[in-house]
């Protein structure tokens, strides 16, 4: 199934996605694993696909300087209103991954949990080579990548959710189709809270090991290694891979 939607954050995705996971809420072991490689590390870190600041507010608890950058603006604005919640201060980026400026350089850029997957194939080495010009000499990349390993073509489920404020968005969720050949799935979501409703499309790119440290080659960054699962041997069932390179 061919389809041209991009991944995106509405305001009621993103009211979703901040309430069910709010700052501090580690998936798999991330915010542990995040914080024990970055409380080694000086300089500037920038978070790409900052989101809630469900990762970086935890960060900036313990003393790591995190910039946030997202291209969503209505979830930029909820970690505004998260960074004040947890009186915690970090400068943001309203920009496009590939195309964002700075003159800042950072010591470290992080992509969590695999939001590095839902850019188009056709932009990682666009987005990649800026990652890298925005890198001290020394600067490192962490990127995590995702497998659907329990992607099912076809399966629909259906719930309410219940706002804090009382209110209910209903919310379905459709897998719709799994791509062997291009390496992608996609999914939709639809969110409907009394006359609103919104749809928040989802293609996850997934990408082979040699394959995606062949690309890593191919733009020149160094010292490439892997880590499955955030160290986390109790999981048989290889669903996170982090790629952790250098300039």
């Amino acid at each position: 199934m061919k389809n041209n939607k991009k991944n995106y954050y509405g305001s009621l995705s993103s009211l979703v996605y901040d309430q069910t996971k709010p700052p501090g809420t580690s998936i798999d072991g991330d915010i542990q694993f995040y914080t024990n490689e970055l409380i080694q590390r000086d300089g500037i870190v920038l978070e790409a696909g900052v989101g809630n600041g469900r990762m970086a507010i935890p960060l900036l608890r313990k003393g790591i300087e995190v910039i946030g950058l997202d291209n969503s603006e209505q979830m930029l604005n909820i970690y505004k209103q998260n960074l004040i919640k947890y009186n915690m201060e970090s400068e943001l980026i309203l920009s496009d991954l590939k195309e964002f400026k700075t003159d800042l350089k950072f010591e470290t850029i992080i992509m969590p949990n695999g939001s590095f997957c839902l850019l188009d194939r056709e932009i990682i080495t666009l987005v990649l080579n800026n990652f890298k010009a925005h890198l001290t000499e020394n600067g490192r990349i962490y990127l995590d990548l995702i497998f659907p390993i329990s992607f099912k073509p076809g399966n629909i489920h259906e719930y309410d959710f219940a706002c804090e404020n009382g209110d209910i968005i209903k919310i379905k969720n459709k897998s719709i189709s799994m791509d062997w050949i291009n390496q992608k799935t996609y999914t939709e979501l639809e969110y409907t809270r009394n006359s609103e409703f919104e749809i928040q499309p989802f293609t996850l790119w997934w990408y082979g090991v040699e394959e995606f440290k062949n690309i890593l080659e191919e733009l020149e960054f160094k010292n490439i290694k892997t880590i499955q699962n955030y160290n986390n041997a109790k999981n048989l069932n290889l669903k996170t891979l982090t790629f952790i390179f250098e300039k």
